[in-house]
Order: structure tokens, then sequence, then C-alpha cells
């Protein structure tokens, strides 16, 4: 029996997460079905199916991984045709039987913002956030550490390619995101979320530096911080990394799911158009 590893993509919309619940959708139920519909696996104990990282609902990806064993050579376009639209293949590799993906080199995290914000407010934030720290304040759930590295922040103002420009004139001026990617070994539950808060606080001027400081390493036993959340809409799993491991990326694979990405755009545009034709008609009413 051969041990695979894949890399999943995935609009978490529709998903309520990426674990299994019991009479919800979720990507790791997708998976599992069509995996055993296939042949590839059956049993989960015996193929040692495992996970990386369960994503929250509405979060997307295209970078957690699973792996098992089957005997079964892996066909990705195969386990592709069966799957939805919003959930695809787009890597395989082969791994050795004691492989974990939970265990990783390294986790990149992309968090889009589409405020007017200080980038070099953000930056300074960025700043301190890197190093290895206790992040006991940015997790709603207590576990046996709570320390870890964040090894880079790198934040970006993006522009709008000439495709979206063209299929998205209106939206030209609110759509152009600035992306947070934020890279570490593992991160905590909703710490992302709770970290792109903070650094949305400090560009508002809702928070100073050294606020974020002392949320940063605080003294044992004080009481937990309370951070809002941010929306789980705009935040992506963009890539997981392990040593020694290198994915081929499945060219036919990934167009496909860009085309569904870029179809799944004209939709929202027309979604747009009638909710844009139906406010300047009250507009005019007036």
């Amino acid at each position: 029996m051969k041990r695979t590893a894949l890399k999943i993509g995935y609009i978490g919309t529709n998903f309520h997460g990426f674990q299994r619940q019991p009479d919800l959708r979720t990507v790791e139920e997708e998976l599992i079905y069509h995996l055993r519909k296939l042949g590839y696996i059956d049993d989960l104990k015996k193929s040692r199916f495992r996970i990386a990282g369960r994503t929250d609902a509405g979060v997307h990806s295209l970078g957690n991984v699973i792996s098992f064993q089957s005997e079964k050579e892996v066909q990705v376009n195969e386990i592709n045709n069966s799957l939805p639209d919003d959930i695809q293949i787009l890597a395989k590799a082969p791994v050795r039987y004691a492989f974990k993906p939970r265990y990783a080199q390294m986790r990149q995290y992309r968090y889009l913002l589409f405020q007017d914000l200080d980038m070099d407010k953000l930056n300074d934030v960025a700043q301190i956030f890197k190093g290895t720290h206790n992040f006991t304040n940015f997790t709603k759930r207590y576990q046996k550490t709570t320390i870890r590295t964040i090894d880079d922040i790198k934040i970006s103002k993006v522009d709008l390619d000439d495709y979206h420009k063209r299929q998205f004139p209106n939206l030209h001026d609110t759509l152009s995101p600035i992306f947070v990617d934020i890279y570490g070994e593992s991160f905590l539950w909703n710490m992302v979320r709770k970290m792109m808060r903070v650094f949305v606080d400090v560009a508002l001027d809702k928070m100073s530096l050294d606020d974020v400081c002392k949320l940063l390493n605080p003294p044992e036993n004080s009481p937990r911080a309370s951070i809002k959340v941010m929306e789980p809409d705009y935040l992506i799993l963009m890539d997981i990394q392990y040593d020694g491991i290198k994915f081929k990326y499945d060219d036919y694979a990934c167009e496909r799911f860009k085309r569904d990405l870029v179809d799944s755009l004209d939709n929202l545009q027309r979604k747009y158009a009638i909710r844009e034709s139906m406010i300047k008609s009250l507009a005019d009413l007036r």
C-alpha cells in the first residue's frame, strides 16, 4: 500500500468548516465520501486518514493537506471529477508511512483587508508580532502550550489585474485589498483572526503599539483578554510545507479550479449589478 498526501483547494463559503460534523456539510466529509466512493479508502483507521488542520466555517484554502494509504494509485483528476466544484485536489506527493500532515514545517495564512488603513502602522504591528511569544490572549481554547513563533509577516497593497478591472469596473476602488501574509509552523485556534483585529484597531487608532505588546506574553494566571475575531470570509490557508516533501501540482486541476473561481466572480458581478441598479432606482424615486 502506498501513502499519499494531497493538497486541497476549497471555497469555504458553503462549508461548515473542515472537520466532520453530524448533518452538516464539511470539507472533510466531502473528501471522505468521494475517496470511499472511488475505492481509494474504506476504513479510515486502516487507511490512516490524517488531516493537517481544521479551518473554520467560511475560511478558504489553496493548501490544506490530507494523507492516506491506498492500494489504488491516486489519480488527481479522477477524484476532482467526482468532487463538487468548490473543493478540488491541486497537488499530490508520495510520503512515508509514518507521515502526519499535522506536523508541518511552515504554514502560510493570508487575510484580506478592504479598509483604507495606514500601511506604516500595519507594518509596525507586524514587527511586534514577529518572533516567539505567548499567544494565550489570541485563542478561545485552553491548550497545553500557547507559545508560538511567527516567522514572518508580509503586508502588501494589491491592485486588481486587468481582467478584474474590465469585469468589475465599478468595484475597482473598493476591491483593492491589503494582503497580510503570516508565516509560522503552527497557529492556535482563531489566532490569525484575533491578530488581524489588533492590526485593524491599531491602524484605526483604537489601540496603541504598547497595548499590543501587553497582549503578548501576559503574566501567568492573568485573565485572558477579550479580542473579537475578524470575519472568517477573508481568510485563506495559502500553503502548508513539509521538510523533504515536494508536492507536484497538477496543471489541469489548477486551471480547472481557476475557471471555477472565475465563473463565481461572474456570478457575483451579476448580483452586484442587480443591487446597484435597485439602489440607483431608489435614489431616482426621490
